[in-house]
């Protein structure tokens, strides 16, 4: 081979490439990671480089290869992959990978389509000495590689449970003993390790043996298990993911493939249910783990939805203990319960959410879209947990119910009328109206009753009287009347 002639022609291939707004991949064809180069790049990188003829000479053949004991002078290519979603919610392959993709909480993928359309790409010239390799778009293999398995977050630590106090819960304030008793209510009722494990491991024996039986479906862990906002006692919600059918109207395709997954739950499960709701829900309990399992089917605003709030979850400590207690609050109270007319676990962590936004001066979490995108300035609010309590009882004991909306996605009340101009339907907003962030539907559309509506108010204004007035957790519950 003549080398004079492959360095000469390597040369004028790079000038040809000169203000060529080319992207290359720069691993050079000797193995060994590399770098990407676009316009004005290639002469930065490559001026008065030259291939060493002791690698060309260990490189016969003509496949590449990695020489041997030679010096790479490559440049390593950065990390593209995200390491953040490790706690977000997760799911096995299913027929959609852009919901797989959503689903562990990946926002990158934009990015790895604006180089997904390169092909090969060729260096060198024709001939014996012809240097090429092909650059694959790095699209699906991405999305595959963020997906989050049981056994990756059964094997690492559990990223939820407190453990430590934080060191401004007390502040010197009247309200320091109202603030330890809702931080040790917390830390008492908060979802532990061992029951996450236990949730964890129903989940991937609920996959495998489903996939074996419908091998396209996705089965998909959302809700409090992974947002952090879970009790110790609370649920575990699942979302059943299957290709939609154009002609099928989708609630009846719901009904269609949860029937199908009734037959196989009531072999471990006699009492297993399929609640035929707006939303059809198949609700279960494995005897084994203990574990009460809600499962939906192509309810996939409840993956998107998981992510925010487990972005909220991070933006303050004083958020997931403020609404741990409030569902506590709630639960008390009897006015927790979507079946029952009152108001879901859900829309109660909107609500507060909301407050913090809306109520808290200056607010301590920002708008829904600043979350998700990871913008989350430090608050300047020292409010202590105690306090931060007492307002927001206040806040929605003298809310304007008949006039406006609670918007998280805003961060801001906004008028009733314009919810009712959305694309939803304009007959769900009655009583209470909590918009959902993504869909724009109503969270508290169960509470259509005028009875229970009275209920839930009336739980506001009680306690919020009672505890200004004396500031001690209990003074709060129905059992201090």
């Amino acid at each position: 081979m003549d080398y004079e002639n492959f360095e000469r022609q390597v040369n004028l291939r790079r000038k040809m490439n000169e203000g060529a707004a080319k992207l290359c991949h720069g691993n050079g064809g000797f193995g060994g990671p590399g770098i990407y180069m676009g316009q004005g790049q290639m002469d930065r990188h490559s001026h008065n480089r030259h291939f060493p003829k002791d690698v060309v000479k260990s490189n016969g053949n003509k496949g590449g290869g990695s020489p041997r004991q030679v010096p790479r002078k490559w440049h390593s290519r950065r990390e593209r992959q995200s390491q953040k979603g490790d706690n977000s919610a997760f799911g096995y392959d299913s027929d959609d990978s852009s919901l797989s993709s959503n689903a562990s909480g990946s926002n990158g993928s934009n990015k790895s389509s604006e180089i997904g359309n390169v092909g090969k790409r060729e260096l060198g010239s024709s001939g014996s000495g012809t240097i090429s390799r092909e650059w694959r778009a790095r699209n699906r293999r991405d999305q595959r590689s963020r997906r989050i398995t049981p056994d990756q977050i059964l094997s690492g630590p559990y990223p939820f449970q407190v453990k430590f106090t934080p060191d401004d819960l007390l502040n010197g304030s009247n309200w320091d003993n109202l603030s330890q008793e809702i931080w040790d209510k917390f830390i008492k009722s908060q979802q532990t390790e061992d029951t996450f494990h236990k949730k964890m491991n129903l989940w991937r024996y609920l996959f495998v043996t489903v996939k074996s039986i419908f091998p396209r479906y996705g089965l998909y862990v959302v809700g409090s298990t992974m947002t952090g906002f879970g009790l110790d006692s609370s649920d575990m919600d699942l979302c059943l993911y299957v290709r939609a059918i154009s002609h099928v109207e989708p609630r009846a395709l719901a009904l269609l493939h949860l029937d199908y997954i009734l037959s196989y739950i009531r072999s471990f499960d006699p009492y297993a249910e399929l609640i035929q709701a707006k939303v059809p829900i198949l609700k279960f309990r494995d005897a084994q783990a203990g574990v009460q399992v809600d499962l939906n089917c192509n309810n996939v605003v409840g993956i998107r939805n998981t992510n925010l709030l487990q972005g909220f979850s991070r933006a303050d400590w004083r958020v997931r203990p403020l609404v741990v207690v409030i569902k506590l609050w709630a639960r008390a109270h009897r006015i927790n319960d979507a079946r029952r007319r009152t108001l879901s676990s859900y829309a109660l962590t909107l609500m507060v959410i909301h407050f913090l936004q809306n109520g808290a001066k200056p607010s301590i979490v920002p708008r829904a879209i600043d979350v998700f995108n990871e913008m989350t300035p430090r608050s300047q609010n020292r409010t202590s947990l105690g306090e931060l309590f007492v307002q927001f009882l206040q806040y929605y004991a003298e809310f304007p119910y008949s006039q406006m909306a609670i918007s998280v996605r805003a961060a801001r009340r906004i008028p009733i009328t314009e919810c009712r101009h959305s694309p939803a339907d304009p007959h769900q907003w009655k009583y209470i109206c909590v918009e959902e962030p993504f869909d724009l539907t109503n969270t508290a559309r169960s509470v259509y009753d005028p009875e229970m509506f009275e209920k839930i108010v009336t739980a506001f204004r009680q306690s919020y009287t009672r505890v200004s007035a004396c500031p001690r957790l209990a003074e709060a519950w129905p059992a201090a009347r």
